[in-house]
């Protein structure tokens, strides 16, 4: 009996306040699972938001972010 291996799932929390909508999360989320706000922060930013969906925790994003303020999970 062959078992497929179990899906690795993922999860981001951006510090919106501290967003200064750079992009670089944005452009290289190999899953999309970032996107633009569509209201902006108290800085007037539209700071970058976390799309629920398939992302695998890989955490390329955090390491892109020139302010650090991505956290990455994975389950």
């Amino acid at each position: 009996m062959t078992t497929k291996p179990r899906a690795v799932k993922g999860k981001i929390k951006i510090a919106r306040e501290m967003c200064k909508a750079c992009g670089f999360c944005i452009e290289h989320c190999p899953k999309h699972s970032i996107v633009p706000a569509s209201a902006y922060n108290a800085k007037g930013y539209y700071p970058a938001e976390f799309r629920e969906g398939e992302c695998t925790g890989c955490g390329i994003c955090a390491i892109v972010c020139p302010e650090a303020i991505i956290e990455v999970w994975r389950e």
